[in-house]
C-alpha cells in the first residue's frame, strides 16, 4: 500500500526546502551573530560606556547580536587586536586606524558614537599654560592615542614645541589621574569625570579645554575590518543600532546610566561618575545618529598630516561608511531629548 501525504503537507515541506538554506547553520531565528569589540582604554573610559549600557539593558540582545567587550590598554593595542582578527570592531581615536590604513590594513570607519572630545588639560599649579609643558612629562594612554594627539595639538596651538615634551605612556584616564595626583607626571588630558577628582588637590588645575580649543578634532570612532563588513553585515548593523539606542538612552536616563557605570568602574568614586554622566546628558554629548561628519574628518586628517602622524590625505568617502548609522536612525527614528 502506498502512503499518500495530504497535498497541503507536501506544499509546506516544499516551502521549507526553499526557506531553510537562507538561514545560516546554527543561527536562531532573528539572531544576527556575534561581534567582538576591542575598546582602546582599560578600564573603559566613561565616554565609552554606551556599549555597556546596551549590554546591561538588553539592547544588543533585542537586536539579535551577541557582543563581547574587551578593554585594552591603548588605541594601538585595540587596533592590533582588530587587524589580527581577534576583534571585529575597535573603538579608537582616528590616528591609529589611519596609520593602519597606510600600512595596508583593510578597515573602515563604520560608526562615530563619541566623535567629540571630552578632555581637560590638567597640570601641576606651577604650569600656567600648555606651552609651559615644554621640558615636562605629559601622561598619555599610549603612542599615537587621542590622549597623545590632543595635548600635542594644544601645546602647538599655544606656541609650544611638542618635541620638547616628554610623553609618557601611563594608561587610561584613571591611571593618568592617579599619576598626576602622585606627581609622577606634570600634566595630562583627562576625561571630565576624572578631571573633577584632581580639583580636590590644590597643586593641580586645568589649563585647557579640548572641546573648546579643538571643536572639530575627532575623539573616538568605531572601526571594523572590511572582512567583518562583508561577512558579518547583519551583526555589525545590529551592534550599531543597539549602540546608538544606548547612547540616546544615556542622555535621556542619566541616573540609570550612573548605576551601570558604577558597575563598570567600581574603583572610581561615585561623585566623579555622577559628574561625568550628568554632564554628558546636559550637553547631549553622544552622537545620536552615529555618522562621522566630513568636516570633522577633514580637520582631523589635516592636523594629523601637519603633525607627521600620517603621511597622506586619506579620502572620507573611501574610508568612512555612513550606511550603518543611517540604517540605525531609520529604525530608531529621530532623537528626542
Amino acid at each position: 500500500r502506498v502512503n499518500r501525504f495530504p497535498a497541503r503537507l507536501l506544499l509546506g515541506l516544499s516551502a521549507l526546502v526553499v526557506i531553510l538554506p537562507l538561514a545560516p547553520p546554527g543561527m536562531a531565528e532573528g539572531q544576527a551573530g556575534k561581534i567582538v569589540v576591542a575598546i582602546g582604554t582599560a578600564p573603559p573610559d566613561l565616554t565609552l560606556h554606551p556599549y555597556y549600557y546596551a549590554q546591561e539593558n538588553g539592547f544588543f540582545k533585542a537586536e539579535g547580536v551577541e557582543v563581547q567587550l574587551n578593554p585594552y590598554n591603548g588605541d594601538a593595542t585595540a587596533m592590533r587586536a582588530l587587524t589580527a582578527g581577534e576583534a571585529d570592531v575597535a573603538a579608537s581615536g582616528l590616528a591609529i586606524p589611519l596609520k593602519a590604513i597606510e600600512a595596508g590594513s583593510k578597515v573602515k570607519i563604520v560608526l562615530a558614537t563619541v566623535p567629540k572630545l571630552d578632555y581637560l588639560l590638567v597640570a601641576l599649579k606651577g604650569i600656567a599654560g600648555a606651552k609651559d609643558l615644554e621640558g615636562k612629562n605629559v601622561g598619555i594612554s599610549g603612542p599615537g592615542a587621542v590622549s597623545y594627539q590632543v595635548p600635542l595639538l594644544m601645546i602647538k596651538a599655544a606656541g609650544g614645541d611638542p618635541s620638547k615634551v616628554q610623553f609618557v605612556a601611563v594608561g587610561g584616564s584613571s591611571a593618568r589621574t592617579l599619576a598626576l595626583i602622585a606627581k609622577k607626571i606634570d600634566g595630562a588630558v583627562l576625561n571630565t569625570s576624572f578631571a573633577s577628582r584632581t580639583f580636590k588637590y590644590d597643586y593641580l588645575h586645568s589649563i585647557g579645554d579640548a572641546a573648546r580649543d579643538l571643536p572639530n578634532f575627532i575623539y573616538v570612532v568605531e572601526v571594523a575590518a572590511e572582512k567583518t563588513v562583508q561577512q558579518k553585515r547583519a551583526a555589525l548593523q545590529a551592534f550599531a543600532t543597539a549602540t546608538l539606542r544606548a547612547a540616546r538612552w544615556a542622555i535621556q536616563n542619566p541616573e540609570a546610566a550612573i548605576l551601570i557605570s558604577q558597575k563598570v568602574l567600581p574603583d572610581v568614586a561615585k561623585d566623579e561618575i555622577v559628574a561625568g554622566v550628568r554632564a554628558f546628558a546636559k550637553s547631549q554629548y553622544y552622537n545620536a545618529d552615529g555618522i562621522l561628519r566630513k568636516e570633522a574628518w577633514d580637520f582631523t586628517v589635516e592636523e594629523l598630516l601637519k603633525g607627521g602622524e600620517i603621511k597622506q590625505r586619506l579620502n572620507y568617502n573611501e574610508h568612512v561608511l555612513t550606511e550603518f548609522g543611517q540604517a540605525a536612525v531609520a529604525k530608531l527614528g529621530p532623537f528626542k531629548r
